[in-house]
């Protein structure tokens, strides 16, 4: 564990400001924070959908909306932390977060908790692009691997913790209750107070907002390969979300703690993963570990769609969770290495992954409807494979070139 720390906190923060330091603990807890609260609340819908009387069509409208609200806002929230700061934003943002659920009180249909995620992915949107823009300014560039690092430990490990107090909740209530609507509430009442305290303490939101920027350095072609390459891997992640859990089922015939710990399998290995797949992103080529590991996950995600034994495709699943981790950190910190206005990059960087998550299952989906759950991953492996092609290309030039 004091590795671990050591990676995240000690080296990387090194010779930061103390509101830097504060800055990056707000950020961190808030990717925690935020991130379990409205995963349990989703969790908790999706599962208790049936009984709550939330039909299909609004179950898939209030998903639909929350990706869509993500996709939309992640650019724009980006551009306005570039130019009015991003404390005032993270701010009003996970205040409404904290008092949405409470909407439920107001009127208690089942259309309400559809309304209530598709607000919180308005939240979301605004939170996780600003806070990335915020921790890439913290550090310089050859520790923000290790930034990023923790802040993706962060995020994966509410990811499995938040459905965990989700279906906790459930069981507890039997059903969507108090409980189940004040998690994503106390989830987003934290964040807030995490920034209160930055904008306290840390001048970073003025200075950001202040700072001469460039825009985003869209005839950077290396930029533009990035961003193509990060929709490839979310529209695989988005597969692997949407799809897993029922090639599972058909192949093993699994749907109870067996089939919860193989889907888990990924996440749980890019956590593992991070403490040194983040380090290396500081002193190794970015560009390198981000094809490498995004040409990992599509080989995964082709080999998911092969008849292999339990023990096969749990290994295909920790290899796939691994090459998450190699990539995550490298190709953040190469988009926060892109150009001086931060926020206007990242949220475009997050409009790509987001974009992919509204691609993917649409893709796998005509696949399986149109052939088998097979073809489904094939497919897009095959289209996160391609996506990589320009990074490919931007890499053996540069070998070329040395």
């Amino acid at each position: 564990m004091k590795l671990k720390f050591d990676f995240f906190w000690r080296e990387s923060l090194l010779g930061c400001s103390k509101g830097e330091k504060q800055t990056a603990q707000a950020v961190l807890g808030a990717a925690f924070f935020s991130t379990f609260g409205v995963g349990a609340f989703t969790f908790a819908m999706s599962v208790n959908a049936q009984s709550s009387g939330l039909s299909p069509a609004w179950l898939g409208l209030a998903f639909s909306g929350y990706f869509l609200a993500r996709l939309i806002l992640a650019p724009l929230a980006g551009y306005g932390a570039d130019f009015v700061g991003p404390i005032p934003l993270l701010l009003a943002a996970t205040g409404a977060g904290t008092f949405i659920p409470a909407l439920y009180s107001f009127s208690q249909s089942p259309e309400t908790l559809g309304i209530i995620q598709i607000c919180l992915g308005f939240c979301s949107g605004i939170v996780k692009p600003v806070t990335m823009s915020l921790l890439g300014g913290c550090v310089p560039k050859n520790k923000r691997g290790r930034l990023f690092g923790a802040y993706n430990t962060c995020l994966y490990t509410a990811l499995i913790l938040g459905p965990l107090a989700g279906g906790l909740a459930i069981n507890i209530q039997k059903g969507i209750g108090p409980l189940s609507l004040a998690l994503p509430g106390i989830g987003m009442g934290f964040t807030f107070l995490f920034f209160i305290r930055a904008k306290a303490t840390s001048p970073i939101h003025s200075t950001m907002a202040k700072s001469v920027k460039t825009g985003a350095p869209w005839r950077n072609l290396n930029f533009l390969a990035l961003l193509l390459a990060v929709m490839g891997r979310t529209v695989g992640s988005s597969v692997i979300i949407t799809f897993l859990p029922r090639l599972i089922n058909e192949r093993f015939g699994l749907s109870g703690i067996i089939a919860g710990i193989l889907f888990a399998l990924p996440n749980i290995a890019i956590i593992l993963g991070m403490p040194l797949t983040s380090r290396w992103a500081d002193i190794r080529d970015k560009t390198g570990l981000t094809f490498l590991g995004m040409g990992i996950c599509a080989a995964c995600l082709f080999g998911f769609g092969l008849s292999l034994p339990m023990w096969g495709f749990a290994c295909l699943a920790v290899t796939m969770g691994l090459g998450s981790a190699l990539s995550l950190p490298a190709s953040m910190s190469l988009a926060a290495d892109m150009g001086s206005a931060k926020g206007s990059i990242m949220g475009i960087f997050l409009g790509a992954a987001n974009l992919g998550f509204v691609i993917g299952p649409s893709l796998a989906g005509f696949a399986a409807e149109n052939g088998s759950m097979t073809d489904a991953f094939e497919l897009s492996a095959l289209f996160s494979g391609l996506c990589l092609l320009p990074t490919f290309v931007i890499m053996s030039k540069k070998m070329y070139a040395d």
